[in-house]
């Protein structure tokens, strides 16, 4: 059971070995009372927001601090107001529950004295949206490979005003001095250079926290998935993290359409109503074409654009991403769907996942196989084979971490 620290010299001690240990910290006051005063380096969300912002907290093997919403003066049960707050943390659907290092109120006095004592800085005012700070991680994979595919392709991708000075800095983003939250590149830049920005898709994005991830290191993002409410989630994060215009959340049944459309799609300014479930169920305000092909959002129509000829030979995409997903027969149509300064980076279940005490997934469709990737891009030509190995998640499932790049001669897309 998590205690709660009422004890004033008790409380003070507890923020110094926050500070010390770079403790994460999640503040469950609402946005007012949080932008007015906070732990320098906090992350907000509110606990009136929690259902279905679970995505949003660390890895529940990462301790973590909890400032919990003081109770009302009316309040007739404290303790079940604290524990209602605590409950979000107690275990998920799966019953793993979240490292707590420790929970304090969030009252005057906790900034006042506590703080004070403590020497922890207290921050004021409202929070920039690229400069906020985040819990959640980018799955490992991508935290990885993405930086080290930036760094290999930056003579055709750019710097600068493409891809943000510092990119390959890693951490959680708050421009606050904090003890939980290393510094991610700085975003104040324009966005009048979004238009030369390279475009990453994200395939089976589901909440979005590695479109997010890319978006805040500079990329246009197109995130595609099936599913609405992790779409919304998608966009909800974009926009929290203020690169809501960098991310364009589609939904499209990849299962059921063929690679060739997706791509001359997005290679093109053809409408998207043919592949998606329905043109209006997108699940952000951002247009897609706008997002692709630079132009405009300003007074955007949400309405889908003329359909034109696809033209693959003006195919923008510069990174594929796939995290836990699998579609084979998209996946073995990339090496000849994707121009020249392209990169893949697939990253899902291989054969024996079935034979860990998880034992899922458990059907060749939805296992990859030992060297799969590698085959169907090794023999299209141009491509380069990066990595092709697996990694083992802590519950012993081996995952592929296959990086190809198209950085070679080969004919102009």
């Amino acid at each position: 059971r998590t205690m709660i620290e009422r004890d004033p010299a008790a409380r003070a001690e507890m923020l110094s070995a926050w500070s010390s240990s770079r403790t994460l910290l999640l503040d469950m006051r609402d946005a007012d009372a949080f932008h007015a005063r906070r732990l320098a380096g906090a992350v907000n969300l509110p606990r009136t927001t929690m259902s279905g912002r679970l995505h949003e907290l660390p890895p529940r093997s990462r301790p973590l601090a909890v400032v919990l919403d003081p109770a009302p003066v009316a309040c007739a049960d404290e303790d079940a107001w604290y524990r209602a707050q605590l409950a979000w943390f107690t275990a998920d659907f799966k019953g793993n529950p979240w490292t707590l290092r420790g929970c304090v109120v969030g009252d005057d006095a906790l900034f006042d004295d506590a703080a004070a004592r403590s020497g922890f800085p207290v921050a004021t005012g409202a929070v920039i949206p690229t400069a906020r700070g985040r819990l959640w991680e980018p799955s490992d994979n991508v935290a990885r490979w993405l930086p080290e595919v930036e760094a290999r392709m930056a003579h055709r991708w750019g710097r600068g005003g493409r891809l943000l000075e510092g990119a390959a800095r890693d951490g959680g983003a708050s421009s606050e001095p904090s003890s939980s939250a290393a510094s991610e590149p700085d975003n104040d830049d324009d966005d009048d250079d979004d238009a030369t920005r390279p475009l990453c898709v994200d395939l089976g994005c589901g909440a979005g926290r590695d479109a997010v991830y890319a978006a805040l290191r500079g990329w246009r993002v197109l995130a595609l998935d099936s599913d609405a409410k992790g779409l919304a989630r998608c966009a909800a994060l974009a926009e929290a993290h203020g690169v809501g215009n960098r991310v364009a959340p589609v939904r499209v049944d990849l299962e059921r359409t063929d690679p060739a459309d997706v791509f001359a799609t997005i290679g093109s300014t053809t409408s998207w109503a043919s592949l998606v479930k329905r043109a209006d169920e997108r699940a952000s305000a951002v247009d897609w074409a706008s997002l692709v092909h630079g132009a405009s959002n300003d007074g955007a129509s949400n309405a889908p654009p003329p359909d034109v000829a696809p033209n693959v030979s003006k195919n923008p995409v510069r990174a594929v991403l796939a995290v836990r997903f699998l579609q084979r027969r998209l996946a073995l149509a990339l090496p000849s769907l994707l121009p020249a300064g392209a990169a893949v980076m697939w990253f899902h279940f291989m054969r024996g996942a079935e034979l860990t005490a998880v034992g899922r997934p458990n059907k060749a469709k939805d296992l990859l196989e030992d060297g799969e990737l590698g085959r169907a891009f090794g023999a299209e030509r141009g491509w380069t084979v990066v990595s092709d190995g697996a990694t083992k998640l802590p519950d012993g499932r081996p995952v592929s971490e296959f990086v190809a790049v198209r950085d070679g001669s080969c004919e102009s897309f």
